[in-house]
């Protein structure tokens, strides 16, 4: 037997694969400032700025009138849960200076299954306005969650109920007759899940 030869071993071999498949969740909000109370009701994706019209029913306001407005957000079917934030509404008004209906006007806003004065005694969920009526220059205090409920695969998510409250203060300036004014706030809705 020749030294110096070489020696060649056979080896079995195996291999084992992993695969993984990833998808993203999806995180999609409707409201409804109709009849946010029912379920049923009609809800609609107002992404786009004026969005849904809120119905205070408050065209001729006199000083000390307070006027309350609902509006609710939830996620849609498959959706995963969130927040949502009340931002500092844009106004408009036909007036300037001391008859700026839109400067004049104060608010206040909470998370509540009704909405009427009732909804702001005892201790509301306040989102703006705890410490009292706000010009609407301000939005949602610094401090306050509004959760969005997770929906099911074929059903929304619960709803997030909001009530406004907009009042003219007693003592308003008589130059603010016949002035007009809108306010558009805009919610924010954000998921982590």
């Amino acid at each position: 037997m020749g030294l110096g030869g070489s020696v060649t071993l056979a080896s079995w071999t195996d291999s084992d694969f992993a695969t993984g498949s990833f998808g993203a969740s999806v995180f999609v909000t409707e409201s409804n400032a109709t009849n946010p109370y029912n379920a049923l009701g009609t809800w609609s994706t107002n992404d786009v700025s004026p969005g849904a019209t809120l119905v205070f029913n408050a065209a001729a306001m006199s000083p000390g009138t307070v006027f309350f407005a609902p509006f609710a957000v939830r996620t849609k079917a498959t959706s995963v849960e969130g927040e949502v934030v009340l931002g500092v509404p844009v106004v408009t008004s036909s007036g300037t200076g001391t008859a700026d209906l839109g400067a004049a006007l104060r608010y206040r806003v909470v998370r509540s299954a009704t909405c009427d004065a009732s909804s702001f005694t005892g201790t509301p969920d306040f989102v703006v306005g705890s410490d009292g009526v706000k010009p609407l220059t301000v939005g949602q205090a610094a401090d306050v969650v509004n959760p969005l409920a997770a929906a099911t695969a074929t059903l929304p998510g619960a709803a997030t109920q909001f009530c406004f409250e907009v009042s003219l203060p007693a003592g308003a300036n008589n130059a603010l007759q016949g002035q007009t004014a809108s306010a558009t706030w805009q919610f924010t809705a954000t998921s982590s899940s």
